[in-house]
């Protein structure tokens, strides 16, 4: 027998409604609530399931609504509008109750608010000056973050409550006008907004010539290999030729939930070349690039942390 109007509760329907606790069935609750896999579930603490046997309770009920009530204000900010059940009442039918786990499934990756964003989390030092003489015709230089996670579920956890991070980098260059032309590619990049499951926010550089600005790559966007995300061409008279990029790859699934990865790896790279015209073309080069990461955790009033603290620490030299 199915849930519907006029008809006895029975196990199965509570139970269906429920859905396994690693479900991934859209018309179930424990498909975004509880572990699920990929882009489904917070890994938040399943709802029993009733014995066959037994009788549903109202509590039990009440346990039901009340879980969706707390899913739906972390989706939308408020609750799902229907009421629970004290003990003692006779459950009553609802014909929303179906809709709005679907709603859920859905609307899952969505969120209405996040906890107070971490800025330059684990602040990373400065790299050491990006140097050269006279003699380089062409440099490149790559400089990035790890993202790092506790589990591969913990960074699905993450992102599917709606985590997010910031790239960041900045550079410091000498008054040499190779040093300011690269810096400027560094400024024109300026890092990734918003770093999401499913999107990013761009580049949050201005400047420059945009080649790429890729936001629908997000965590489950990505692979192992570098996914460009953002790329620049110099406007700088006499050094339109040098270059930028920011890439972004995981280290690829590791649990048996489809997860994409518990490493996210930022990459910048810069190519400078000799400036050309009335630029010497021996022009030397000294740039001190920075790079940082701001982690925006899930709100934990409605949903609990099962996404544990994530760890950034510097790639490159």
């Amino acid at each position: 027998m199915s849930y519907a109007q006029g008809d006895l509760i029975e196990a199965t329907d509570y139970n269906n409604l429920l859905g396994a606790n690693t479900s991934v069935n859209p018309s179930t609750l424990h498909a975004i609530w509880a572990w699920g896999a990929n882009s489904r579930g917070y890994g938040q603490t399943p709802i029993s399931n009733v014995s066959v046997s037994s009788t549903v309770t109202a509590t039990q009920w009440a346990s039901l609504i009340n879980t969706i009530n707390s899913a739906n204000t972390h989706v939308t900010g408020t609750d799902s509008g229907l009421t629970a059940n004290t003990a003692g009442q006779i459950i009553g039918f609802s014909g929303g109750l179906q809709t709005k786990i679907n709603g859920l499934n859905s609307d899952r990756l969505l969120f209405a608010s996040n906890s107070a964003v971490v800025a330059n989390h684990n602040s990373l030092t400065a790299y050491s000056a990006w140097t050269s003489g006279s003699t380089s015709a062409t440099l490149t230089r790559s400089f990035g973050a790890n993202v790092a996670f506790a589990s591969p579920d913990a960074a699905r956890f993450f992102f599917n409550a709606g985590g997010r991070l910031k790239f960041n980098i900045t550079a410091t260059a000498d008054a040499v006008a190779r040093s300011v032309a690269a810096k400027a590619v560094i400024d024109n990049m300026g890092g990734i907004a918003i770093f999401s499951a499913n999107a990013n926010g761009g580049r949050t550089g201005t400047g420059g010539t945009l080649g790429t600005n890729a936001t629908a790559v997000g965590y489950y966007n990505l692979t192992i290999a570098n996914v460009t995300v953002v790329s620049v061409t110099s406007t700088t008279s006499s050094y339109t030729t040098d270059t930028g990029t920011i890439a972004v790859r995981t280290n690829g699934t590791r649990g048996q939930f489809n997860d994409n990865g518990d490493i996210i790896s930022f990459w910048a790279t810069v190519n400078s070349t000799q400036g050309s015209g009335s630029i010497s073309i021996n022009d030397s080069l000294s740039v001190t690039p920075t790079v940082t990461v701001d982690v925006s955790y899930p709100e934990v009033t409605n949903i609990a942390n099962t996404w544990g603290a994530v760890t950034v620490t510097r790639q490159g030299s």
